[in-house]
C-alpha cells in the first residue's frame, strides 16, 4: 500500500496495477502481522486459560480478524481507491474492540496495528479519527464493566501510549518520504550529469580519433586508460586493453634488438619522463616495420594524477622509401580491386540468368575472362619489388624471445590473478624471422593469460625433442575449447562460443596468423584442448643443423 494510500492528494496509478504489485504486498504485510500476533498471543491465553474460548466476545473477535485477513488476501485492492484500504483498519480496531471486551487487558495493546497502519498512510485527521475510535471502544468496555479509578487510568495510559506510537510512526514516516524524494531528486541530478559526463567524453573520444597522431594517456602505473584509433592501430591495441605489453614490439633500429620493457615509450611515459621527437621502430601485428616520432607531455587536466600524455606519429613514409612503395600498393590494391570485383560479380549473377541468349552469354564470357586476366595483372603489378629480406634468415634463440615476451607479459598476468610458472633455462637455437616469431610467442603466451583467467595458471617451458627440433610449449588452466570448435580455430575471425559468451576480447586472427608464421619457418603449431581443462600450444621448428634454409 505504499503509493496508492498515502493521503487523499495521491495521485491515481498511471498503469493497471496487478496482484502481488507493492501496494497489494504493502496491505498484505500489515494485515498479515496483525493477525498472526494476535492468534499467536490469544492462543498462548487459551492455553493457559481455556475457558476463554466460551467468551462470545473472545471468540467472535478471533473469527473476524481471520474473515477481515482472508477477504484482505483476496479484494483486488489494485482497482480500488485509497480511502478504500481503510476499511481494513476500522474493521481491525473494531474486532480487537470485541477480543478485550470482556477486559482482557493484554489483548488490548493489539490497538497499536491499527494505529501504525492508519499513521504511516493517512493524514493526522485520520489516526486522531483511529485514536477516537479505540477511545469509544474502551469506554463503551469500561461503562459495560462498571467505571473504576484503575481502569480510568489503564484507558488514559492505553490512549496516551497509541497517541505516542502514531505520532512517532507519523512524524517518521514524513521524514522517511521526504528523504526518498531527495534521493529520487539526487539521483535524477546525478544521472544528468553523468550521461552529459559520457556525453562529454564520447565528443572528447570522438575528437581525439580523428587525429592522425597517436594520442595515449599514461598512469603511473602503466596502465593506458585512454587512446585514440590511431594510436591503437599502431600498438594494436585491442579496445578494451589497457596494461603493457601492446601488440607491436617496439625496436631501438630497424631489423635491431627489442627494446626492454622497462625503456618502453609507455614505461618511460608511466615514470612521468617528458622526452621529444624520439624515434622508435614498431613491428607491428601484420609484420610491417613503423618507423614512429614519440613524444610527452604533461596531462595538464590531470597533472595532480600524474598522468602524461604520449604522442606517436607514423614517419615510416620520411625515413624508409619501401614503406611509402608499400602504402602506396596498398592503397591502389584498394582502388582497383574493389571496382573490378563488382563487375565480375555482376558478371557471374548475369550469366546464370536462364533466359540469357547465347550471344550475350557469349560477350558476358568475354568481359568475365578479360577482368579476370586484369584482375592477374593488377596482381603482377602490385606485387612488392624484390628487395633482399635481411629479417627471415637471422641466428638467434627461442628462449630469449620466450623471455623477452614473459617480461612483457608479467605485469599482465599480476594485474588479471594469473601465476606464470616459467622453465625456459634450455637454449632453442635456431635460424628464421626472429621478428615474426616474437609476434607468435606473444600471440600463445597472451592468448594463455587473456583465458586463463583470474586464479588461473600458465606454465611455459623449452624443450629439445628429438631429431634436432626445438620447442616452446605454453599450457593454461582456462576455459579451453570444445571438440566442436577446435577444428576452426585457425579460421580467419573466427572466436569461440564460450569466448564470446565470456566477453573476452579478441579478434580471431591471432592464431591463424601465428599458425602461417610458423609453416613459413618449416615448424609445427600444434594445439590440444579440452573444454574447461585448458589449452596447450606447441611451437616446434628445426633447429640449426637440421634446418634446410630456403
Amino acid at each position: 500500500m505504499s503509493k496508492g494510500a498515502r493521503g487523499a492528494n495521491a495521485p491515481a496509478p498511471s498503469s493497471v496495477r496487478y496482484f502481488g504489485d507493492s501496494r497489494c504486498r504493502s496491505i498484505w504485510q500489515w494485515q498479515l502481522i496483525l493477525a498472526f500476533t494476535t492468534v499467536t498471543i490469544a492462543v498462548g491465553i487459551a492455553l493457559l486459560t481455556p475457558g476463554m474460548f466460551a467468551d462470545w466476545g473472545f471468540s467472535l473477535g478471533m473469527s473476524a480478524i481471520i474473515v477481515i485477513t482472508i477477504v484482505t488476501l483476496a479484494v483486488p485492492w489494485h482497482l480500488l481507491a485509497s480511502y478504500a484500504v481503510l476499511v481494513v483498519p476500522i474493521l481491525d480496531a473494531l474486532a480487537i474492540g470485541l477480543l478485550e471486551s470482556q477486559a482482557h487487558p493484554p489483548l488490548s495493546f493489539l490497538w497499536v496495528f491499527p494505529v501504525a497502519w492508519v499513521a504511516s498512510y493517512y493524514s493526522v485527521v485520520v489516526l486522531v479519527g483511529m485514536l477516537a475510535l479505540v477511545s469509544a471502544l474502551t469506554l463503551l468496555r469500561l461503562f459495560g464493566a462498571g467505571l473504576t479509578p484503575e481502569s480510568t487510568i489503564s484507558m488514559i495510559v492505553l490512549l496516551i501510549t497509541l497517541g505516542f506510537v502514531g505520532m512517532i510512526m507519523a512524524v517518521g514516516t514524513k521524514r522517511n518520504r521526504s528523504t526518498r524524494r531527495l534521493l529520487l531528486a539526487q539521483s535524477a541530478r546525478i544521472g544528468i550529469a553523468l550521461r552529459r559526463v559520457t556525453e562529454e567524453k564520447a565528443r572528447n573520444q570522438q575528437f581525439i580519433d580523428s587525429v592522425d597522431i597517436g594520442v595515449a594517456r599514461v598512469r603511473r602505473d602503466g596502465v593506458v586508460d585512454v587512446s585514440n584509433r590511431a594510436f591503437r592501430e599502431l600498438y594494436a591495441l585491442d579496445a578494451t586493453t589497457q596494461f603493457r605489453p601492446t601488440g607491436a614490439v617496439e625496436y631501438h633500429s630497424r631489423r635491431g634488438k627489442p627494446i626492454p620493457l622497462a625503456e618502453t615509450t609507455i614505461a618511460r611515459a608511466s615514470r612521468g619522463e617528458l622526452f621529444t621527437d624520439e624515434r622508435v621502430w614498431l613491428f607491428s601485428i601484420d609484420g610491417t616495420w613503423r618507423a614512429l616520432k614519440v613524444s610527452t607531455q604533461v596531462d595538464d587536466d590531470d597533472s595532480s594524477e600524474g598522468r602524461v600524455l604520449l604522442l606517436a606519429e607514423d614517419v615510416s613514409t620520411k625515413v624508409d622509401a619501401r614503406a611509402g612503395d608499400q602504402a602506396t600498393r596498398r592503397t591502389l590494391s584498394h582502388e582497383l580491386r574493389n571496382p573490378l570485383t563488382a563487375i565480375l560479380g555482376h558478371v557471374d549473377i548475369l550469366l546464370e540468368a536462364p533466359e540469357l541468349s547465347t550471344e550475350r552469354r557469349h560477350h558476358l564470357e568475354v568481359v568475365e575472362r578479360a577482368g579476370t586476366r586484369m584482375q592477374r595483372l593488377i596482381d603482377e603489378a602490385l606485387a612488392p619489388a624484390s628487395h633482399p629480406n635481411e629479417d627471415v634468415d637471422l641466428e638467434f634463440d627461442l628462449t630469449d624471445i620466450a623471455r623477452a615476451s614473459i617480461e612483457g607479459f608479467s605485469p599482465v598476468a599480476e594485474a588479471e590473478g594469473v601465476t606464470l610458472k616459467v622453465h625456459v633455462d634450455k637454449a632453442l637455437p635456431m635460424r628464421g624471422d626472429e621478428f615474426r616469431l616474437r609476434q607468435v610467442v606473444d600471440n600463445v603466451i597472451g592468448n594463455a593469460i587473456k583465458y586463463a583467467q583470474r586464479g588461473g595458471t600458465v606454465n611455459i617451458h623449452s624443450a629439445l625433442r628429438a631429431q634436432g627440433e626445438v620447442a616452446l610449449i605454453v599450457a593454461d588452466s582456462g576455459i579451453g575449447i570444445s571438440a566442436e570448435d577446435l577444428p576452426h580455430v585457425f579460421e580467419p575471425e573466427f572466436r569461440t562460443q564460450l569466448a564470446r559468451e565470456e566477453g573476452i576480447p579478441g579478434t580471431g586472427l591471432g592464431l591463424g596468423i601465428s599458425r602461417n608464421i610458423v609453416c613459413d619457418h618449416g615448424g609445427v603449431f600444434e594445439l590440444a584442448s579440452e573444454l574447461g581443462q585448458g589449452t596447450e600450444v606447441t611451437l616446434a621448428f628445426p633447429s640449426i643443423p637440421e634446418r634446410m634454409l630456403r
